[in-house]
């Protein structure tokens, strides 16, 4: 891996190197991504008082009560759902009201408004829509886990909100809600017509939720979307090893899943008689080979090196020399990174085995044994590149593979300085986070954006609120929360987007990454 440094070392003089790698780490801690601050003050509107900073996280906390569980694809709480409608139409009044947006409901539960700009001439002038996305359900909870409150009670302790939902993605829910009624409230005209989509089923597919918002537009004529901006990564504290500063994180692309099956057939008969080989040992065989086997690392061909290289001068000195030499050092990178599997996840396809079936009876060899592999695809990856490499790694013809489930990986949207989607969110997370570092990445989950791909190529995710060790864990596991200042800030950086799309200038995209600058 590392053949290319060694190269290099090898033919350049060292001292020459040294120095070489010296003045590029000093040039890139100088270098600031200047992002466009001239944007619209939020401070210029009337600020939250802290009243109803604590009506507002209760509107959460009461939302964070409603059992919006989906269980399986298709299996979804769906009065719940209703009974969330509800509670938005209680909330926000003057968005329910208002003659300028239009609230449909989608098959049954999703909801889709149509914030109508009031400049819709069809001229050069007029910027296309965009639409801000997230969704409604929640995952299932695990019983008597929680220790600081349940999952379903709402309850908000010493400043902290609690319940299933507070991250993911209920916060997003009722934060965008919040800043457009903060907006309409203070008669805020919006010039740019926008959506704002709330799929019901993201956690188990989204095909009926967000999949048919995004059909519901084309039905409607609306062939593109400026951008879309969803649920994703976070604003990270301490969680980037190097660099002190909050680290904001806009995914660009996420990965792709393939769940597939190995099985083997094989003659049955009984446990006094073992045969040399069964189909169990067979399979076991299989899944060691894959899980010994890692695909390989994709480094440098998603959004990862320029992570590194966009967080490298905010960097302490020692990862900031590594960050800035990664035309050099990135085989290094890409080592230290395969160390943690949180961080090898980021450069490579995953493998996971989690499902195996075989006997049914003590003392009776069973005929065959399946296992389920669930891979998390690289955007540089393929589905046939996934097959073949475990083809190879598993070397037996026995074992056959059949896929059973297959999304694609998100095209890598375009990102930087001069992209104006992508710089209007950054932007607008400096504003409310104005000490932090803008960073692209790989999203290793899904959202709901695979459902938009036809509608925007300019497709981002990021979830505008601090993400620490305490309250990672809390995603999909026990204790899920946010702060109400957490939440608070949700909402300002809500109020700067929109305030920010509003702007003339935001509409001039460009399809160059930041590598191509």
């Amino acid at each position: 891996m590392c053949s290319k440094v060694f190269v290099i070392f090898v033919l350049v003089p060292a001292s020459f190197l040294v120095i070489l790698l010296a003045l590029n780490t000093i040039t890139s801690r100088q270098r600031q991504f200047q992002w466009d601050m001239n944007r619209k003050d939020v401070t210029s509107l009337p600020q939250l008082d802290r009243e109803r900073i604590q009506q507002r996280a209760e509107r959460l906390a009461k939302a964070l009560t409603i059992q919006t569980i989906s269980w399986e694809r298709d299996v979804f709480e769906t009065e719940a759902l209703l009974q969330l409608h509800q509670h938005l139409k209680n909330s926000f009044p003057l968005i329910h009201s208002s003659p300028s947006i239009e609230v449909n409901v989608i098959n049954g539960y999703s909801l889709l408004y149509t914030i109508h700009g009031n400049n819709n001439d069809k001229n050069d002038g007029v910027l296309p829509p965009y639409m801000l996305a997230a969704h409604l359900d929640v995952v299932p909870v695990a019983n008597g886990t929680w220790k600081v409150a349940d999952p379903f009670e709402g309850r908000i302790i010493d400043g902290v909100i609690y319940g299933r939902g507070a991250l993911d993605d209920k916060s997003s829910v009722m934060g965008i809600l919040e800043a457009l009624e903060f907006l309409l409230e203070n008669k805020y005209n919006f010039h740019r017509t926008f959506y704002i989509g709330f799929g019901h089923d993201e956690e188990v597919s989204g095909f009926e939720g967000a999949g048919h918002i995004a059909k519901h537009l084309k039905e409607t004529g609306v062939s593109h979307l400026d951008f879309v901006l969803d649920e994703g990564y976070f604003v990270l504290e301490d969680l980037v090893e190097g660099v002190d500063d909050l680290v904001s994180v806009i995914g660009v692309t996420e990965k792709g899943y393939a769940t597939l099956e190995l099985s083997v057939e094989m003659t049955p008969g009984h446990s006094s008689i073992p045969p040399k080989e069964t189909a169990i040992g067979v399979l076991a065989k299989a899944v060691l080979a894959l899980e010994t086997n890692p695909h390989p690392s994709m480094f440098g061909h998603g959004p990862e090196m320029d992570f590194f290289s966009y967080i490298s001068s905010s960097a302490k000195i020692g990862h900031s020399v590594l960050f800035s030499n990664l035309w050099l050092l990135s085989p290094l990178l890409s080592k230290l990174l395969s160390r943690s599997p949180v961080t090898d996840a980021i450069q490579r396809t995953t493998t996971a085995v989690t499902i195996i079936q075989g006997g049914y009876k003590h003392n009776v060899i069973p005929g065959s044994s399946s296992a389920t592999v669930n891979h998390r695809i690289h955007p540089a990856d393929s589905l046939d590149q996934v097959i073949e490499h475990n083809r190879r790694v598993i070397n037996d013809p026995r074992v056959r593979i059949k896929v059973i489930d297959y999304y694609p990986p998100t095209p890598i949207s375009p990102y930087g300085l001069d992209v104006s989607a992508f710089n209007l969110i950054a932007s607008s997370v400096k504003q409310i986070y104005p000490s932090s570092v803008i960073a692209p990445a790989c999203s290793p989950a899904n959202t709901d954006l695979r459902r938009y791909v036809e509608l925007s190529d300019h497709l981002y995710r990021i979830t505008p609120t601090v993400l620490t060790p305490v309250t990672r864990g809390g995603i999909h596991g026990d204790d899920e929360q946010i702060t109400i200042e957490h939440y608070h800030n949700f909402i300002r950086f809500y109020v700067a987007l929109m305030l920010n799309a509003d702007q003339p200038e935001a509409g001039h995209l460009t399809v160059r990454h930041h590598r191509e600058l």
